[in-house]
């Protein structure tokens, strides 16, 4: 039976109101870490590199809250969108998402305050990478508990039936999102006092960062669900099947939280190589299931080139599957790390500017995202992103280490000059075709809905 969808008039106007602000949050963050994702892309740019003004340590900052604004703020205030979507009806449940979103705010602005006043060092962490400072851990912090409160009402939903199929998927993603938190607060909690600062880092968002990669895969299958329902009135798979893969995802990171409870070293080897093991073993399959279940229906239904929802259907999984793919052929400390993970999560990406496109922009009343300029958005950073960690595979390949710039990276051959030029190259596509998604947004989002509008004749 097809799953129901969401409609303008489920949504109450506070819920509409909350969930505006989330989405605000997410595509304003995006629009920072776009503009410095092309800064960080021309500084490893053979020969442009020389003409920038900028040493390393811009390089390392602005890399450090490139990765925070648009994998940690935009995922996650994405997941508080989502909620404010899918939580059950309730005042409790209201002004909890209108505090989480308050706080959610607040979080970001604080953590931009020691790289705006240039203090702080950056520690280049797996995950979570930070500026040492208080303010911006203080920040972080914020963030984190604003979330949480926006995601803790959603529980409920695990054991009940929601009527739309997706609200369970984002209900498993909040149970995600917390056990993510518990391992975060464990791993501070046991990490010896006087630990260098960076092996604490380090180690502190190690655990609880495997467990976000869980988060972001459902959020992806969250989006698969949606634009399916919106593009042909079904999901990919039958509810049932849908529901079983984004409760599997749930399970592996509720049981992440008992890793600390073994008594291991959580500064040891073991304890490192058994989170790595859990997303070997808990993420694949539910992706693979729902990602089979998008690519039959996109070869056996109709296929319409001009509905942003197909195309991000299409090239998210597309781009997913490759990053994916390149996962099995990682170096230890090269650029071949990051080939994957830009993949994985530029599908990630692209899952979810077809929700705010297509599904969460006609909830607030406006138009959705259509016309040449999303179909041309959607191919710059699609294929901009492969063209992007197709750069980085092969300058890994021939040996460039990862997170380094300028000389450090060692060009010392035409072939890893080529490779780091394609980078480059794949990297301004990915931040074109990301302006003009963050623009088509911002602008329906600022802008009166399409009621207001008719109302006061200028529709």
């Amino acid at each position: 039976m097809p799953s129901a969808l969401w409609s303008l008039e489920s949504l109450p106007p506070v819920r509409r109101a909350e969930m505006r602000g989330w989405v605000l949050l997410a595509v304003g963050s995006l629009a920072v870490a776009g503009t410095l994702a092309l800064l960080l892309g021309l500084s490893r740019t053979p020969k442009v590199q020389d003409w920038l003004p900028w040493g390393p340590h811009f390089f390392y900052r602005a890399l450090v809250t490139h990765v925070v604004l648009s994998f940690e703020v935009w995922f996650l205030a994405a997941l508080g969108a989502l909620s404010a979507m899918a939580a059950p009806p309730g005042v409790w449940g209201d002004r909890l998402g209108r505090l989480g979103l308050v706080l959610g705010a607040a979080g970001v602005v604080l953590l931009l305050i020691p790289a705006l006043a240039d203090q702080g060092e950056p520690s280049l962490n797996n995950y979570v990478p930070v500026v040492g400072h208080k303010l911006f851990y203080v920040g972080l912090g914020v963030h984190a508990i604003g979330v949480a409160l926006a995601s803790v009402r959603l529980l409920p939903l695990l054991w009940r039936r929601p009527r739309v199929c997706a609200a369970y998927g984002i209900a498993c993603g909040a149970l995600i999102y917390l056990a993510a938190l518990i391992c975060f607060g464990l791993a501070w909690a046991l990490i010896p006092a006087g630990t260098d600062p960076d092996l604490f880092n380090e180690r502190v968002f190690w655990g609880g960062g495997h467990v976000l990669q869980l988060l972001n895969t459902l959020i992806l299958m969250v989006a698969w669900q949606s634009l399916s329902e919106r593009q042909y009135g079904s999901g990919p798979l039958p509810a049932a099947l849908a529901n079983a893969c984004f409760a599997a995802l749930a399970l592996f990171a509720a049981a992440s939280p008992l890793i600390y409870a073994l008594g291991g070293d959580v500064l040891g080897l073991d304890h490192r190589q058994i989170f790595t093991r859990l997303l070997w073993v808990g993420l694949p399959l539910p992706p693979l299931v729902m990602g089979l279940g998008v690519a039959w229906r996109l070869i056996s239904a109709p296929r319409d080139w001009r509905s942003p929802a197909f195309l991000a259907l299409a090239l998210s999984l597309f781009v997913f599957a490759v990053g994916g793919f390149a996962g099995f052929f990682l170096g230890v400390a090269d650029t071949r790390t990051p080939s994957h993970y830009h993949a994985v999560i530029g599908g990630v990406q692209l899952g979810l500017m077809g929700m705010v496109l297509a599904v969460m922009l006609p909830l607030l009343g406006q138009t959705a995202g259509q016309g040449r300029a999303v179909r041309v958005q959607f191919h710059l950073y699609g294929w901009g992103q492969l063209v992007h960690a197709l750069g980085f595979f092969l300058a890994g390949a021939a040996g460039v280490p990862r997170k380094t710039t300028g000389i450090d990276q060692g060009l010392d051959t035409l072939w890893k000059k080529v490779s780091m030029g394609v980078v480059g190259m794949g990297t301004g596509l990915a931040v074109l075709g990301g302006v003009i998604f963050v623009w088509m947004a911002l602008v329906r989002l600022l802008r009166p809905t399409v009621a207001q509008r008719a109302e006061s004749g200028h529709e």
